[in-house]
């Protein structure tokens, strides 16, 4: 151990960290240990015209990873910045061409092409959905997909998986389709093979080739020009080529003499692959000519290496976005389509005579929430576990039930309840050493990681996860800090012989230590067939034992949960009551779980050892209040349905236990947010840590920073009000591209002036509404500039509610808003009045060294009282 520290001590040593961070000068937001950050907008990148910023926010979000949604940046240029290809005569010139431009593209560049590159898709392959996504719903409709249960959903989140394992395997992101369908590891190889070929084949059903450049390769290969197509693909040249086969016109495909596919060469356009083609074609790079519709892969990539490129523009923007809408529209006319087009499901409420006999009247808190809501969902899960257990018994299999503790504690107790008898035993195993505890092989680490998803993707919890000491876990990531990409160089670390070492000795102990806390308290025998059973959510810990001791102790391990994933790398051989892509039902976890400390490691006779209790009091009293109700009414409906003679068919209570969890998580009445507001949970947070799930005053705060959509948890956005909710689910249901230029025309005037003592340029710019009245814009922080905003222009009085000096990192450097250079204006803490028309507030140039990057003053504001001669021009303004 010590002779690791050492040498990866010295490595840090040889390089100046401080010049490779802007720790310095920005500060992170990240969530605190007892309520979480504000929300903060991502910023464009340095080369990106209009770029998608996603922000950070709530862990049980609405969306959480952005929810597809996007807001558009423009970046600042002159008026005649775009320049169009018909202005090209220097090859390294930012060119664009549109589709009127195609046929006459070859005489601009007179005799000097020898070869024409054209991308595939979206530039010579068009498709005849509205996004490329659209493709996997066409896919999930196909008879194997359905047979498999297959969602588009599951097949972006397999690719993204594919890619994490591709990475770590060997540096490389390109994947083909086959590494994307091993993802989904539950199904077996054949049919992983059946729903490649199915993707394949729906390829080719919704593809079209694009006439304008089939008529371009044609007329290149009159004048002698070798055509050659170039993509970023998971498929291979062959399975390119017979999809191109399918749909181009012999004569075109004959004149295409070379295919080149990402995946074939292990690098994109944007890193490698141009310069195997450079080498290939064996012609000055002066002399290639490229076409494709991504401006970095297909225009800034190429150009760098001095090949002529062309970036392809299908629309205009304004046609871009109507599309989009157009889009959104395609998805929701469901809601207004008549049966038989329109799914009309039966809504069953199994549960109201219950409600009846118990004459609910003037409930509690308590009642409400665990009587009406929680008990039916938990009387559904018992009767799903206990039909489980029976069939399985009927298979003469010899089942045991064991409950996760710490969450598994009212799930037993409402089987028992549901049973009339003790169902299975509590156990104390949880999913973090379930995976540390499973590291046999280098293979078994980055399977570890490859099942990531990025927003958890941090190096400490990795370290932490896969059992390296705190002192070797700052040393590697201050290693992997001295890299462009840390993620990937830290990832490589752990490859290190001696780290590797390290990590496998761990594990084997923890390993062996677990196997006795398992022989001794579980009594297991060789042949049982055993049942986990946990709230959810992937199953993982059923997953991770079952890699680890299935052939040590020759068991069978399922999972039977309430909830699960849709993901297609779930644990094989498990089963929910109820599964979606997307849950919100922390509160509901909370209200599950069982007053005790988390079990933190076990001793060498595998005895657990548990940390204190770290939740409140007032926390676990409310808890079992709730869980006295929940039991209450399983016993009650237990009774009443047997005296009745009454049964349901499962799906009538998985139905009503979905409704029942999904009310309370997205319309919560007023007595279970006051209920519930002071709740916090300390899963994933380490030792004396614990988080606040929802905290109102700070969405409201929020909603006030970030024009809509935005990021809230369920119960933040029901604070808000049901339309926020019914926007967000509609929104992430139906996986809608909508941003802010979507969802709201309402602007507010800022005219400022940018520039030096001697020269200033000013602009008038349209600030976007965001809640409440308020508004905001980014403005550009130029080194050695000023900014002055002209307020007296359009207000008489205003609120200055932030302005804050933001890199592209999501970072916020400084707040600037408390040194504002106020000319006629009067301040009394966020209120500004402004004397007269030529009121100005003035952010004078910051002191910040090594900005390597761009960063971007943020302003939020709102007006309350417009200048008398600008209410003419602006009926839709705030006022």
């Amino acid at each position: 151990m010590q002779h690791i520290l050492e040498r990866f001590a010295a490595k840090v040593k040889q390089a100046d960290i401080g010049q490779q961070s802007f720790g310095k000068f920005c500060i992170e937001h990240t969530f605190d240990a007892d309520i979480y950050g504000e929300i903060v907008p991502r910023l464009p990148d340095d080369d990106v015209y209009d770029d998608v910023y996603r922000s950070i926010g709530h862990p049980d979000a609405m969306f959480p990873d952005g929810g597809g949604l996007t807001e558009k940046i423009t970046k600042w240029q002159k008026p005649e910045g775009r320049l169009l290809w018909s202005d090209m005569r220097d090859t390294r010139h930012n060119a664009q061409i549109t589709a009127e431009d195609i046929p006459k593209v070859l005489d601009e560049f007179g005799g000097s092409l020898k070869v024409l590159s054209l991308d595939c898709f979206d530039t010579l392959l068009w498709r005849k959905t509205a996004t490329p996504r659209d493709v996997f719903a066409v896919l999930a409709d196909t008879p194997i997909a359905r047979r498999l249960g297959v969602t588009p959903h599951q097949r972006i989140s397999a690719a993204a998986c594919a890619r994490r394992a591709k990475r770590l395997e060997n540096g490389s992101t390109e994947i083909h389709i086959g590494d994307i369908y091993r993802s989904f590891t539950s199904l077996s190889s054949e049919e992983q093979e059946l729903l490649a070929e199915a993707e394949i084949r729906t390829e080719m059903s919704v593809c079209f080739a694009f006439s304008p450049y089939v008529e371009l390769i044609r007329l290149a290969h009159t004048r002698g020009i070798k055509i050659i197509v170039v993509s970023d693909t998971y498929l291979r040249e062959d399975e390119l080529r017979r999809l191109l086969a399918r749909h181009l016109p012999a004569d075109v495909m004959q004149s295409i003499s070379k295919i080149y596919c990402s995946v074939d060469y292990g690098t994109s356009k944007s890193e490698g692959l141009f310069q195997v083609i450079i080498k290939e074609c064996g012609v000055p790079v002066s002399q290639l000519l490229h076409i494709g519709d991504n401006d970095v892969a297909d225009a800034q990539a190429p150009r760098k290496l001095g090949v002529r490129a062309l970036h392809f523009l299908q629309f205009d923007p304004e046609v871009v976005g109507f599309l989009r809408l157009q889009h959104a529209a395609s998805s929701l006319i469901v809601l207004e389509q008549a049966a038989p087009q329109a799914v009309i499901l039966p809504c069953y409420s199994p549960f109201r005579p219950v409600f009846s006999v118990a004459n609910l009247r003037q409930y509690t808190p308590e009642t409400l929430i665990g009587y009406m809501s929680f008990g039916p969902a938990l009387y559904a899960y018992a009767r799903f576990l206990m039909d489980e257990v029976e069939a399985l018994q009927r298979q003469g299999k010899r089942v045991k039930v064991f409950f996760l503790l710490r969450d598994a504690y009212l799930l037993s107790a409402a089987c028992e309840a549901y049973a009339r008898k003790p169902v299975g035993k509590l156990v104390r195993i949880r999913k973090f050493h379930a995976i540390a505890a499973s590291f046999r092989t280098r293979a078994d680490i980055d399977y570890y990681i490859s099942g990531i998803e990025p927003e958890f993707d941090t190096l400490h919890a990795i370290a932490k996860q896969l059992l390296l000491p705190p002192e070797l876990t700052e040393l590697l990531i201050r290693v992997a800090h001295q890299s462009a990409d840390p993620k990937t160089a830290f990832h490589q670390l752990l490859h290190d012989d001696d780290v590797l070492e390290l990590i496998l000795k761990n594990s084997f102990a923890l390993r062996a230590r677990l196997m006795r806390y398992m022989s001794k308290e579980l009594e297991l025998e060789e042949g049982d067939t055993i049942i986990l059973a946990d709230t959810g959510y992937n199953g993982r810990t059923q997953e991770h034992l079952a890699r680890t001791f299935k052939c040590e102790f020759n068991i069978e391990i399922l999972g039977r949960y309430v909830f699960a994933s849709d993901e297609p790398y779930r644990a094989a051989n498990s089963e929910a009551l109820i599964t979606s892509q997307w849950a919100n039902y922390t509160l509901f976890e909370q209200c599950c779980t069982v007053k005790e400390g988390a079990v933190v490691d076990y001793e060498l006779d595998g005895e657990p050892v548990i940390t204190d209790i770290k939740l409140s009091e007032k926390q676990y009293d409310k808890v079992a209040n709730v869980q006295a109700e929940c039991l209450r009414f399983i016993d009650d409906a237990r009774t009443f349905f047997t005296k009745s003679g009454m049964t349901h068919e499962y799906s009538i209570l998985q139905q009503a236990a979905h409704a029942c969890l999904f009310r309370n998580a997205y319309m919560p009445v007023e007595a279970e947010l006051e209920y519930f507001k002071d709740f916090q949970h300390d899963k994933f947070m380490g030792s004396d840590r614990k988080k606040t799930i929802y905290n109102l005053e700070t969405a409201w705060k929020n909603v006030r920073r970030l024009p809509s959509p935005y990021r809230l948890g369920a119960y933040e956005t029901r604070g808000l009000g049901l339309d926020f909710t019914f926007s967000g689910l509609m929104q992430r249901r139906f996986q809608l591209e909508l941003g802010p230029e979507d969802m709201n025309v309402r602007f507010s005037p800022l005219k400022i002036a940018i520039g030096s003592i001697h020269e200033s340029k000013v602009v008038l710019l349209r600030a976007r509404h965001l809640h409440d009245g308020y508004f905001s814009i980014m403005l550009p922080y130029v080194s050695g500039t000023s900014v002055k905003m002209l307020l007296g222009e359009h207000y008489e009085w205003l609120q200055i509610a932030d302005i804050q000096l933001f890199n592209n990192a999501r970072s916020v450097c400084r707040t600037v808003s408390s040194s504002l250079d106020l000319e006629e204006i009067n301040r009394e803490g966020e209120i500004y009045r402004c004397l007269s028309q030529a009121s100005v507030a003035t952010i004078h140039p910051l002191d910040l060294q090594q900005l390597k990057t761009p960063h971007y003053y943020y302003v939020i504001f709102r007006p309350l009282v417009l200048r008398a001669s600008d209410l003419p021009q602006r009926s839709g303004a705030s006022q």
